[in-house]
């Protein structure tokens, strides 16, 4: 008997009427996966009985949580805002026959997206579904197994490139809603309330005048733009503010200077 591994993990998008129709595409490496399904149990407590007098089962919600390397930057750029549902989402275990899960209507309730020297490009997603079924079994398109890495990605603060960076981040919270169906018990819709944009860019400059030029970006009316770009195309190109402005150093490191931001958007 074969027990399943998260190293055959495949996740696919497709945007098939059925989970079963329509081309899926492969969206990047998975290095962690999480499917989710709380069904929202409903404790009663009645007297005459010291344990609880009855479990209910409540409204269900399924989730997705996973980490990835990802290979198709557009499924960052359309899906971060919450907003755009994915009309299928496939966790796919090849075999003879294919396991695994399919989610209907996905939305992105809290995106992190982090890319570190010498390192591949990673995200941090978690994922909200309005129902998950087994498996259905669409077109399956080619593995794209060469994720994004480090130098495909640029930085401009204040519409100055910047090449010196040890890492940036950042982070898109939707903050989701989910609307329950009273017919059964599952999800009517899934809406997305305000949005909260967050990063940390950690940079080695060459001198503390460097840093005290980005502080000076600090001022009481004015907000700066902060745009990072994969493969040349837009992640996140906002105005922004800086939070508390570091410069931590040990006996044996380079000053980093850490620039913790807030955005007003994501665009």
């Amino acid at each position: 008997m074969a027990i399943l591994g998260g190293y055959e993990a495949l996740v696919y998008t497709s945007s098939g009427v059925t989970k079963s129709s329509g081309d899926a595409t492969n969206v990047g490496v998975m290095t962690r996966i999480n499917p989710t399904l709380d069904p929202g149990n409903i404790p009663v407590r009645g007297t005459g009985k010291r344990g609880l007098y009855d479990i209910l089962l409540g409204m269900r919600e399924p989730k997705f949580a996973f980490d990835m390397l990802f290979t198709d930057k557009d499924f960052i750029i359309t899906y971060q805002d919450g907003l755009t549902a994915i009309p299928w989402l496939h966790l796919r275990f090849p075999g003879s026959p294919d396991s695994g899960l399919s989610f209907e209507n996905v939305y992105f309730n809290r995106t992190n997206v982090e890319s570190r020297h010498n390192e591949a490009i990673s995200a941090t997603i978690e994922a909200w579904t309005e129902s998950l079924s087994a498996l259905g079994d669409p077109d399956w398109q080619a593995v794209v197994s060469t994720p994004y890495r480090w130098l495909d990605s640029s930085l401009s603060i204040a519409a100055t490139p910047e090449t010196e960076w040890w890492s940036w981040r950042y982070e898109s919270a939707n903050n989701l809603q989910r609307l329950g169906n009273v017919d059964d018990g599952g999800t009517r819709t899934i809406v997305a309330k305000h949005r909260e944009v967050s990063g940390l860019i950690v940079m080695d400059l060459d001198s503390f005048s460097e840093y005290t030029d980005l502080m000076d970006l600090v001022t009481e009316e004015d907000k700066f733009n902060i745009t990072i770009q994969v493969d040349s195309e837009d992640l996140l190109n906002a105005y922004c503010r800086w939070g508390p402005l570091e410069a931590p150093t040990g006996p044996e490191d380079l000053i980093a200077k850490r620039f913790p931001f807030t955005a007003l958007d994501l665009s």
